[in-house]
């Protein structure tokens, strides 16, 4: 599965754009980058060096910068996009948007988010410190967090039961699966039966196999005869709203608990965003007491322009 389908991620970088590309364009057009940089772009009197290309790269959101590196052909599309974006953001300079109130307003929000966002990551982010102590107490105190289900590997043959068929389907659909059973225990292959009879579209193609699960992800009938088995047992037909099944079990998981130093970054990473959480809740409530703050949300509950619902023409449920 690819990481991104290239519309989305297209859609995706050019929101990002939008936000470094725009914060650009509110300097002056002296912004014109260091002659002794590398010019990598150029739209009008706005250049963009390849150092700055590259720092924006970093400020993008994690899975874009790892897409990003995975196919650097998309470094060019991310280029190509800030040239576009820049291009279109010149000319509604020149038509004066930039003038009106609403785009005012609109960018006054964007840059309160981005001076918001860096003021956090350079009041924060650095004065957090994790301790193996912290992590270890946290450790001891979590354990419930880190254990393992009980879990078994196991691959099955279906034999579907139309819905509605009568005890005579059941019962020839019984019998059948018993037949499957004598090939299988007479040393005939599981893998090539379940392709040849098995009516599970999801597992056939792959011998019946359905992997791990724990308990809860399967219906109890089934769940209960996987769970009973042997590693390399076979089990006998089992009924199902489905049909019936023929299951063998591969491999079992006792429950367990995960080791500390399986889940040492986990715990740091947890740690370090409550402390992170911490500190932010902190400063807003010291700046809380040096800007004047008023909320009414009692407004929030009165009808906005718009806000009336639509008659739907969608058939309800009786």
């Amino acid at each position: 599965m690819k990481l991104f389908s290239t519309r989305s991620f297209t859609v995706k970088i050019f929101l990002a754009l939008v936000g470094f590309s725009f914060i650009f364009g509110l300097c002056s057009n002296t912004f014109a980058s260091d002659e002794k940089g590398n010019i990598l772009a150029q739209v009008g009197s706005y250049k963009l060096t390849l150092e700055e290309f590259e720092t924006q790269i970093q400020s993008l959101p994690p899975q874009l910068q790892m897409a990003l590196l995975r196919n650097p052909q998309l470094k060019g599309q991310f280029l190509d996009r800030w040239v576009d974006i820049t291009l279109i953001a010149q000319e509604a300079r020149d038509k004066k948007l930039d003038q009106d109130p609403e785009v005012q307003a609109k960018i006054e929000d964007i840059m309160n988010a981005v001076l918001a966002q860096e003021f956090l990551q350079r009041e924060i982010e650095g004065k957090v410190k994790i301790t193996d102590d912290e992590i270890e107490t946290y450790y001891k105190d979590h354990k419930e967090e880190f254990t393992n289900p009980e879990s078994v590997k196991a691959r099955h043959i279906l034999l579907k039961i139309p819905e509605g068929a009568d005890e005579k389907a059941w019962t020839e659909t019984e019998s059948k699966a018993r037949d499957i059973k004598k090939k299988l225990e007479n040393g005939e292959d599981f893998a090539e039966l379940a392709k040849k009879y098995s009516d599970d579209p999801g597992s056939k193609n792959k011998g019946g196999d359905l992997g791990f699960f724990t308990k809860g992800r399967m219906v109890p009938e089934f769940e209960s005869a996987a769970f009973s088995l042997k590693p390399g047992e076979l089990s006998d037909p089992v009924k199902t709203d489905f049909g019936y099944h023929l299951i063998e079990v591969q491999e079992k998981k006792a429950a367990g608990t995960k080791t500390l130093a399986e889940v040492q970054a986990q715990i740091r990473q947890t740690l370090q965003t409550e402390k992170q959480q911490q500190l932010q809740d902190a400063l807003i409530e010291k700046l809380k007491a040096k800007y004047p703050v008023k909320v009414n949300k009692d407004l929030l509950a009165e009808d906005m322009p718009g806000d009336k619902p639509q008659e739907s023409t969608a058939p309800q449920e009786n």
